[in-house]
């Protein structure tokens, strides 16, 4: 139980924080244990009802179908399609790339530089921008590179945002709504293949629930501690931790 303990610490503070949680769960899991796919896709769906009641408010707008929710919607399918489709089409050389260090590494370096961009191209943006179909078929070819270890969903996503001049809190509530089908898309594929093929999911269901509660309630703290330091201009400082995970991850993996 202390392992999936551990893991689901690893998730909650690694999901919303442009640091990859995928990314650390693939170093957490090449130096100690194998985690089941299942499980790592567990943990997104606890992260995910943290993020339903964080925006719950975002959420009830665009369910009301009110004329002005159409555009959202649009952006939302328009964002969604590139990580749906390439997640679909390389499942399996995405499961590969989770247990190769120099994946993850590489993954990591290239977060820390997009990142640290934002603190130079989101000054030379004056003029704020809505989010229109144009920025999030960007903003969701960007996502999909969090597909591989190391590249933070949430880093790409806020940080193609701020490049095209959308304004900050909309940048992170935008990133936050595409989180919702890019977990239930993932949690079902994985769902339907382990049902597909009779696979047994060998983790006590007591361990599960703790798990959950877990990643739920830290991810409700790191969802409202990436907000407070979006607003105060600090984004661009989680380059220097990716960065040195980055670092760290490589020199780990020449040593093997």
């Amino acid at each position: 139980m202390l392992n999936e303990i551990a893991m689901s610490i690893i998730q909650a503070a690694t999901e919303f924080l442009p640091v990859s949680s995928d990314g650390h769960l693939a170093l957490y899991s090449n130096l100690f244990s194998q985690p089941s796919l299942f499980f790592i896709t567990f943990l997104h769906i606890a992260s995910l009802l943290a993020v339903i009641i964080f925006i719950r408010k975002e959420i009830k707008f665009i369910l009301s179908f009110r004329k002005e929710t159409y555009r959202l919607w649009l952006c939302i399918i328009i964002a969604t399609i590139p990580g749906a489709l390439i997640g679909f089409l390389a499942k399996d050389l995405i499961e590969q790339a989770f247990s190769s260090l120099l994946v993850t590494g590489i993954g990591f370096l290239f977060t820390g530089t997009i990142i640290l961009f934002t603190k130079i191209k989101t000054k030379e943006n004056r003029k704020e921008m809505r989010i229109n179909s144009k920025n999030s078929f960007f903003i969701g070819l960007m996502q999909s590179l969090a597909l591989l270890p190391g590249v933070s969903r949430s880093g790409m996503t806020i940080s193609t945002a701020l490049f095209s001049g959308i304004e900050k809190e909309k940048a992170v509530k935008f990133s936050f709504l595409l989180f919702i089908p890019l977990a239930l898309g993932a949690f079902s594929l994985e769902m339907l293949d382990y049902y597909k093929n009779n696979i047994p999911i060998n983790i006590p269901i007591t361990t599960l629930l703790i798990s959950f509660v877990i990643c739920f309630l830290l991810s409700l703290l790191f969802l409202n501690l990436l907000t407070y330091i979006i607003k105060k201009d600090k984004f661009w400082m989680f380059s220097f931790y990716c960065y040195l995970i980055g670092i760290i991850t490589l020199i780990l993996y020449f040593i093997q």
